[in-house]
């Protein structure tokens, strides 16, 4: 039996990224198959780190509002590639850093369109018990300051929904 587990990216994980989710999953009798939900267009919608949500999204998660500070406008390196700008990056360095701490499949999956519906879709052709968000801790934080997680985890009919900080 496996654990199927949907990854939504809106950048490129690090190798500490790959580190924290695999880790979730360290004593799991099953074997995990990770299945990578990224944007080619992470910047539509809400404005910075939010996009990687949909603007749809926003009102069923109750994150309407302004804008989020996104770290690559301002100016702070960040070593991470963009879906927008690299998106073959993305799709190549996170798979091939969380396959090389996890024993089960690493699966990518490119959405062009709206994050809700293909979230939703994934969940479902997968059959995944779970899904982790890696988000800017700024992301992060409004998702726990709104009570996103379990919004989200009522929207998808998903038993568990973490979300993981970047690690940058």
């Amino acid at each position: 039996m496996t654990h199927d587990v949907v990854v939504l990216i809106e950048r490129e994980m690090s190798e500490g990224d790959a580190v924290r989710v695999a880790a979730l999953h360290a004593r799991h009798d099953d074997a995990v198959n990770y299945h990578l939900l990224v944007s080619s267009h992470p910047t539509e919608g809400i404005a910075g780190p939010m996009a990687l949500l949909g603007s749809s999204f926003a009102d069923v998660a109750g994150l309407s509002g302004g804008a989020v500070h996104n770290r690559a406008q301002s100016g702070t390196a960040t070593a991470l590639a963009d879906p927008q700008y690299d998106l073959a990056s993305v799709i190549e360095h996170s798979s091939r850093r969380l396959r090389g701490r996890n024993p089960g499949a690493v699966n990518v999956s490119i959405t062009h369109g709206e994050i809700l519906l293909a979230l939703r879709t994934l969940v479902n052709s997968t059959n995944s018990q779970e899904v982790i968000v890696v988000a800017w801790p700024e992301t992060a934080a409004r998702f726990v300051c709104s009570d996103w997680t379990t919004r989200v985890r009522k929207e998808l009919k998903v038993p568990r929904v973490r979300v993981v900080e970047h690690d940058t």
